[in-house]
């Protein structure tokens, strides 16, 4: 195993929260949900770490309203006051308040299916990390795709999973740093890469030095939103890369607004990937990556 990254790669202080407006992605999220999100309960929430509560509560673009996390976690009090506990006080203190709103059963039981729909990719990611696995593993990244990445040198990888990018990095990458939020999959991600510098961090404030990266790179995890994306988001990718290195996204979510920010995108034939029938039931049908945007750093 690699264990931790080099001297002058990781920068420390504290995470730092950061605050957006509140827009309707949270609402396109639960439109959109997979069916495997029928398999999750709004007390689920309670299960996720703390760091990941108080990120994914932070008011902003795909952040549930506090209304609808109290209305669902009201009559579970253990759960209820987890996640309040991993929230800042203030805002804690508002979703124990909002909780003793009276509300109608019926109205509750809208306000969880809209929970675990509209966070269904964090309840997946912590809660079936193995499910998440095979599917990354059934749906490959296109090999002209690959190709294409200007791998060499220094590369940081960004909402690394477990690991299906990393993976076809770590043979070509001199030194390889892999940023993963999620515990269960960094474990996963540590076994498959072992000689990957494998790191805790998330994408609003990556714990890396500014210009340490040759190419700065993430696989289908980022978009125009917080907490995975934003301008915040876009500001640290090209952060960490140095002047002149690359900054490469793989079927990042919304192409276009990340086009209109200067990233050059390629489009490669989508791969025919047949899943088993329990991912599919799960997922939805397959997407494999195949969709490449570049940006050269200024110097």
């Amino acid at each position: 195993m690699a264990g931790a990254p080099p001297p002058g790669v990781l920068r420390g202080g504290p995470v730092s929260t950061i605050f957006f407006t509140y827009t309707v992605r949270y609402q396109q999220a639960v439109a959109a949900a997979p069916p495997g999100s029928e398999r999750f309960r709004a007390t689920d929430l309670a299960r996720l770490a703390q760091a990941t509560l108080n990120l994914l509560l932070q008011p902003g673009p795909a952040a549930p309203p506090l209304e609808d996390v109290a209305a669902a976690l009201a009559p579970t009090p253990d759960a209820l006051h987890r996640v309040a506990s991993a929230l800042p006080p203030a805002r804690g203190e508002r979703l124990l308040r909002l909780s003793q709103r009276p509300v109608p059963a019926e109205a509750r039981e809208a306000a969880a299916r809209r929970l675990v729909r509209g966070l269904f990719w964090f309840l997946a990611y912590e809660l079936e990390p193995l499910l998440w696995d095979r599917l990354a593993l059934a749906e490959p990244i296109h090999p002209a795709l690959l190709e294409a990445l200007p791998v060499h040198g220094r590369v940081l990888e960004v909402a690394a999973g477990s690991g299906r990018l990393t993976a076809l990095l770590e043979g070509r990458a001199r030194i390889l740093v892999a940023i993963e939020p999620c515990r269960p999959l960094r474990r996963l991600l540590r076994q498959r890469c072992p000689t990957a510098h494998v790191v805790a961090g998330t994408a609003h404030r990556l714990p890396v030095v500014g210009g340490w990266a040759d190419l700065v790179c993430s696989c289908a995890a980022l978009g125009p939103d917080p907490p995975l994306g934003g301008e915040v988001v876009r500001g640290e990718l090209e952060r960490c890369c140095r002047p002149l290195g690359t900054v490469a996204l793989v079927s990042p979510e919304d192409p276009a607004w990340w086009q209109q920010r200067g990233y050059e995108m390629t489009e490669f034939p989508i791969l025919e990937v047949k899943l088993d029938p329990d991912l599919e039931a799960f997922f939805g049908p397959p997407q494999p990556p195949h969709v490449l945007l570049l940006k050269r750093v200024a110097a």
